[in-house]
């Protein structure tokens, strides 16, 4: 199976020893899902996309410091090849910036939240299960690193889960589209790492239980089960 990789963003160099770049940490993401899997990488923060939505047999949007409400050239030639993945009904997973995108694009709306930062391991309660949800949970623990959120979601999305700080944290579009808040790549260690980066920029209250809600081991076997069904169905 041939999945691009539309990386949005990079890991600084002082990071790399933990977990390597972004197509290191989403190459472990996909072994953990079992497929066997071809990644091709598109560098779309520096301009570069696909000419054509069946490059690949599905597609994956990795985070980004950006805000998808920037105006960048960059930005708003992602948002046109999300709409165009959609109209073809590409499969497409958003990750963090992708699934703010993704809510963008479909005409959704996205905003720095008035919440602050959502760091840590947060518990997303699931409303919708949907069938390649397999082996169910009501509640999955993830990773997360964000300031914007999804406040309100596309016209025909489907709710799947949300937590306290985030209400829209997953949703789906039809049977091609899964977007999650979340960094199901991410490990605890660069999480970690990430939010100790960024002490200067956390209100203090935030930065601390952000920190020690990393010792919650998050959920890894079922989100990576989830992806494998949702992909290959």
């Amino acid at each position: 199976m041939k999945i691009g990789l539309l990386k949005c963003d990079f890991v600084i160099p002082e990071f790399h020893c933990i977990d390597g770049g972004i197509p290191e940490m989403f190459t472990h993401l996909l072994g953990q899902t079992g497929i066997d899997a071809e990644l091709k990488i598109y560098r779309v923060w520096e301009g570069e996309l696909p000419a054509v939505t069946d490059e690949c047999d599905a597609w994956l949007t990795s985070g980004a410091r950006a805000s998808v409400f920037e105006e960048e050239d960059w930005i708003r030639n992602f948002q046109q090849f999300i709409v165009a993945l959609h109209a073809d009904r590409r499969k497409t997973v958003g990750i963090c910036f992708g699934h703010q995108m993704i809510a963008q694009a479909l005409g959704g709306e996205v905003r720095r939240s008035e919440r602050g930062w959502g760091i840590g391991v947060q518990e997303i309660a699931i409303t919708t299960a949907e069938p390649w949800m397999q082996p169910p949970l009501t509640g999955v623990r993830m990773l997360f690193t964000h300031q914007d959120q999804v406040e309100t979601l596309p016209p025909d999305a489907r709710l799947i889960g949300g937590t306290a700080h985030c209400p829209h944290a997953m949703f789906a579009v039809g049977d091609h589209i899964l977007a999650m808040q979340s960094h199901p790549e991410y490990s605890r260690r660069y999480l970690r790492a990430l939010i100790e980066s960024r002490e200067a920029i956390i209100d203090p209250l935030t930065f601390k239980t952000g920190l020690a809600s990393l010792e919650q081991p998050p959920h890894r076997d079922e989100p990576a089960a989830w992806l494998r069904h949702f992909l290959l169905a």
